[in-house]
């Protein structure tokens, strides 16, 4: 069986155009300029297609409570919401074949938090993965998140993005914003995690409890239980990559 990744990237809040207006999104200052609400309906759409067209696949949302000026909502379940919202009537029958993860804080627990996830719905680990998030996000997904720290083959996983469109920019503008989302992803994504592959030090480790005001702790060392050495020493600083690589048990 297939796992299908949505990740999450803000809160909707509801409305009559099913989010296609940004007053409908709880939305940072960047997320407004990129329109980048469109392409949260987008990975939606793509998701709900890729569970359509697979039926031995099993879409997990993932987002919780990381925006203490939103409350404590989950971003998870505003998307399941729009996603009921845009689905049609035959669509309802793919229901069964969609769950939820409200832990994770950044990329990599996307990642691992919902492997995690559906091993605890399927007792066993996906046979491969789609993950549908942005474009300038790929090679953080694949390379070092998946291949680098998790130690997954990536002959089984497929990666459909999209990128922001920032369409009231002009020409040279817009150059510039992707230039700057480029080195965004850089500078705060992928060089902190390509040196500290599992978020363990103090950078990532604040980014992450930044991310969790209403201080929520995920349960999957007890349902993971071939994992629960490698989850335990995540919360250790003091643990290096190769330590923790060498704990995971994927069979």
């Amino acid at each position: 069986m297939n796992l299908i990744i949505l990740p999450c990237h803000g809160v909707w809040k509801g409305g009559s155009t099913k989010g296609q207006r940004p007053e409908e999104w709880h939305l940072a200052s960047f997320q407004v300029v990129g329109n980048d609400h469109l392409s949260f309906v987008d990975h939606i759409r793509v998701s709900v297609e890729q569970l359509r067209s697979n039926p031995n696949s099993h879409l997990i949302i993932s987002g919780g409570q990381t925006k203490k000026e939103s409350g404590p909502v989950l971003e998870l379940l505003s998307y399941y919401y729009l996603l009921r919202e845009l689905m049609s009537a035959e669509d309802e029958l793919l229901l069964h074949r969609i769950s939820l993860e409200e832990y994770a804080r950044d990329l990599f627990e996307n990642v691992l938090f919902l492997l995690c996830r559906f091993y605890e719905l399927h007792n066993q680990y996906p046979d491969g993965l789609v993950i549908v998030g942005f474009e300038f996000k790929r090679d953080r997904f694949l390379k070092l998140h998946l291949e680098k720290a998790l130690g997954w083959e990536l002959n089984n996983v497929t990666y459909l993005g999209n990128e922001p469109d920032p369409a009231e920019l002009s020409d040279i503008e817009r150059e510039a914003y992707f230039e700057d989302l480029k080195a965004s992803e850089l500078k705060n994504g992928y060089l902190p995690f390509g040196s500290d592959w599992y978020g363990v030090g103090s950078l990532l480790k604040s980014k992450k409890t930044s991310r969790d005001p209403f201080k929520r702790y995920h349960g999957y060392a007890a349902s993971n239980v071939k994992l629960r050495p490698f989850l335990e020493a995540l919360r250790q600083e003091e643990s290096t990559n190769e330590e923790l690589k060498s704990m995971l048990r994927w069979k």
